[in-house]
C-alpha cells in the first residue's frame, strides 16, 4: 500500500517554507507515496503552482481557529506521515501527536530558533518547543548551524534532528553570459523585515565611490517606510527600484550582476540559492543558518564579516569581475539538485 504523507502549511502565499514543501509534496515517487496538502489559510492566497498534488484548504484566519477541522482532517485521512513546516504548526503537531499514536509527525524547522527570537515579535516560548517538539519522530533542519541551535538551546537529542537542505525548485533555463559593465546591477530578494538587514545593505551601496549602480529591492514587509527613508537619507533614491511582488524571480535576479544577502540570520536562503542557480553570484554577510552551506568564496560570490568588509569588496570592481556565472551554476547544481533532495526526503519517510 502507499505511504499517505499529509503536509501541513499555515498558508501557499509567498514564502520559503511554503514553496519548499509544495515543491516536495508535488515530487515525491507516487508509487510508492499518496502526498496530500492540507493549508490552514485560503486558496485566494495561493501564489505556487500546485497542479501536481491533492490540496484541501481549511480556510482559517489563525491556526488556533483550524485546530478542530485539522483534527478532523487527521483523523479522516489516517496518513502514515504528517509533515508540518513553520514552529507554530509543529508544536500543534506534537500537540496531536499525544492522540494519533500510531502516526509519525516529521516538523520541519525554518529558522535558527534562538537567533531568529532576537528579531521576531512571534517568538516561540522556549518550554514549548521543548515540550512539544520533543514529541515530533523527526525536526528536519535546513542546515547543521540550525541543528546544533536545537541541541545548545533546546538539549535536544541529535537523533531526532536530520538535516536535508532545501532543493532548486527554480526550472527556468535562465543562465547569465554577460559579463560586468561600467554600471552594476544588484538586487536582493526578501520580506523587508529587520533580520533581513536591508540597512546595512544600503549604507554599505552609499559607499561606492568607483562606478555607478542600481539596486532592486524584490519583497514587501513592515520595514518598506523606514528602509525607504534610509534610502532618502543616503541620497540613493535614484538608484534604487522596488518590486513588491513577481511571480518570475528567476528572470528579475538573472537581470542583475550581483544578488546582495544582508541577513543576519536565515534559515535556508532560498532566493540566495536560486541566484546561484540562474548564473548571478552573489555578495552575503556572515550569518547563521545556510548561507555558508551555498556560498563558495571567490566561486558563486563572496562572503563579508561586516560592513567594513562589505564596503571594501564593493569598491573592488576587479574582484566583483572576477566570476564566471557558469562556475556560478556549476556550484550548486549537483549539491542542491531537486531529484537528490526529494530522495532524502523519501528515504526520511520511508524510515
Amino acid at each position: 500500500m502507499k505511504k499517505k504523507v499529509l503536509f501541513v502549511l499555515p498558508s501557499l502565499s509567498a514564502g520559503g517554507a511554503e514553496r519548499v514543501m509544495s515543491f516536495v509534496a508535488q515530487h515525491l515517487n507516487t508509487e510508492i507515496f499518496d502526498p496530500k496538502l492540507v493549508i490552514i489559510g485560503f486558496e485566494k492566497d495561493t501564489v505556487y503552482n500546485i497542479d501536481k498534488v491533492e490540496v484541501q484548504y481549511l480556510n482559517k484566519t489563525r491556526l488556533l481557529t483550524s485546530m478542530v477541522t485539522l483534527f478532523n482532517v487527521v483523523l479522516k485521512e489516517k496518513p502514515t506521515v504528517v509533515i508540518s513546516s513553520i514552529g507554530h504548526v509543529n508544536i500543534m503537531m506534537g500537540l496531536f501527536s499525544f492522540i494519533f499514536r500510531k502516526i509519525k509527525f516529521i516538523g520541519r524547522e525554518a529558522s535558527v530558533v534562538s537567533k531568529m527570537n532576537e528579531f521576531s515579535k512571534m517568538n516561540i516560548n522556549d518550554k514549548l518547543v521543548i515540550f512539544f517538539y520533543t514529541r515530533l519522530a523527526t525536526i528536519i533542519c535546513q542546515s547543521d548551524d540550525m541543528k546544533q541551535d536545537f541541541i545548545d538551546m533546546f538539549g535536544m537529542d541529535s537523533s531526532k534532528l536530520t538535516v536535508i537542505h532545501n532543493p532548486i525548485t527554480c526550472t527556468e533555463s535562465i543562465i547569465k553570459n554577460h559579463r560586468i559593465g561600467d554600471k552594476i546591477f544588484f538586487v536582493t530578494v526578501g520580506r523587508l523585515s529587520e533580520e533581513k538587514g536591508y540597512l546595512r545593505i544600503i549604507e554599505g551601496l552609499s559607499k561606492i565611490k568607483k562606478y555607478d549602480f542600481q539596486y532592486t529591492i524584490i519583497g514587501a514587509g513592515s520595514q518598506e517606510t523606514i528602509i525607504k527613508e534610509t534610502i532618502s537619507k543616503f541620497n540613493l533614491t535614484e538608484k534604487v527600484l522596488f518590486i513588491s511582488y513577481t511571480s518570475k524571480v528567476s528572470e528579475e535576479i538573472a537581470k542583475n550582476d550581483f544578488f546582495i544577502q544582508g541577513s543576519y540570520v536565515e534559515g535556508f536562503p532560498n532566493a540566495l540559492l536560486e541566484s546561484c542557480t540562474v548564473g548571478t553570484p552573489v555578495i552575503a554577510f556572515k550569518a547563521p543558518g545556510g548561507t555558508k552551506d551555498i556560498v563558495v568564496n571567490g566561486v558563486n560570490g563572496f562572503l563579508v564579516d561586516d560592513a567594513s568588509d562589505f564596503e571594501s569588496l564593493l569598491n573592488d570592481i576587479d574582484k566583483l569581475r572576477s566570476i564566471n556565472p557558469q562556475e556560478v551554476v556549476l556550484s550548486v547544481t549537483d549539491k542542491f539538485h531537486s531529484g537528490k533532495i526529494i530522495k532524502q526526503y523519501e528515504e526520511l519517510i520511508r524510515k
